[in-house]
């Protein structure tokens, strides 16, 4: 495949995210007054900030051992979260999401290999869904005043628990889940480029599901990292507008965290705000204070992402330009 047909595909591939981003972006600026956001931020009492940041970091920490425990403590806790926060900033600055397998590059050359450190994401992910959808089915009912609108919440949350049980199985029965692929890649050649080593570098990266109390201590660290985030994101608030109730950054969070997962552009322009301003507008918060939240929260995110994840690829020697190129060979190799 030549250089001109891979980008043509890529941006075909990139087309339908960044539709979604200019319609959120059209449909959030119909609705603003940016006098009034600009007010917002300039009377915005910043120096929540001061103790919002904190909890925001160790939010990353939490996160960090958590994924270090799906790895099996293979890697460093200083490794894991340059990795993550590398992950972060390339999904800020380039498509597909390529921040998650630029996170399986980094990590798998280190030994573990790509498609083994692709697993312990996918795995991450999963906690990260259900918990999302665990959270918006939780404080849903207390928004609209019935548990009936949380129906969607149900199934987005019992497909990803699906998925879940899914890939212990896989894990557990990893021998079965082998013969399996091999069946199938005899009828259809395209899943034999996969490769049988590839398949079984992803089984490996599974195995921390099959320890009962290793999956606990994901789970205990995961449930800390969200719960933080929700702290995070309550004292953001309080710079903005007093008083605030928990259930409001609760509601928004799990709000943005599905919304997000739709296709955007890089960093969720215009999807990240347009699902704080939704969240937000049932409870009376007006769209101007609203998206400067938004965009002051957003801005942190990709600050902090941006040192961090910077520094984390100059110390791999990389650039962004190279990682992009080997992200794409990678992802496409035979």
């Amino acid at each position: 495949m030549t250089e001109k047909t891979k980008s043509r595909r890529d941006f075909w591939r990139i087309l339908p995210g960044l539709a979604i981003s200019l319609i959120a972006l059209a449909v959030v600026f119909s609705f603003v007054e940016w006098a009034e956001v600009v007010a917002a931020l300039q009377q915005a009492r910043y120096e929540y900030l001061l103790l919002a940041l904190p909890v925001y970091v160790f939010s990353y920490f939490l996160r960090t051992w958590a994924w270090r425990a799906i790895l099996m403590e293979a890697v460093s806790f200083q490794r894991v979260f340059l990795t993550l926060n590398a992950g972060y900033f390339l999904n800020n600055v380039l498509p597909f999401r390529l921040g998650e397998l630029g996170r399986a590059f980094l990590l798998g050359r280190t030994g573990l290999g790509f498609w083994r450190v692709t697993s312990t994401i996918l795995i991450e992910r999963a906690f990260d869904m259900i918990f999302a959808a665990g959270l918006l089915l939780g404080t849903l009912p207390f928004v609209v005043g019935t548990d009936q609108s949380s129906l969607v919440a149900v199934i987005v949350g019992s497909g990803v628990i699906l998925g879940l049980v899914a890939l212990y199985f896989l894990a557990r029965y990893q021998e079965w889940a082998l013969v399996q692929f091999g069946n199938l890649s005899s009828r259809w050649p395209i899943l034999a480029k996969l490769g049988r080593q590839r398949i079984q570098a992803f089984l490996t990266g599974l195995d921390a599901l099959v320890d009962p109390w290793r999956f606990l201590r994901v789970f205990g660290f995961m449930l800390a990292s969200w719960f933080l985030a929700i702290v995070f994101q309550h004292i953001l608030l309080l710079a903005f507008i007093q008083p605030v109730k928990f259930l409001w950054p609760a509601f928004g969070l799990a709000t943005v965290g599905l919304g997000i997962a739709v296709p955007s552009s890089p960093s969720y322009v215009g999807v990240y705000e347009g699902a704080w301003i939704g969240a937000f507008s049932l409870f009376g918060i007006s769209t101007s204070v609203s998206l400067a939240y938004a965009l002051v929260g957003h801005l942190l995110h990709v600050l902090l992402t941006g040192v961090i994840g910077g520094y984390a690829l100059a110390r791999e020697g990389e650039s962004l330009g190279q990682i992009f190129q080997k992200i794409r060979a990678q992802r496409t190799e035979k």
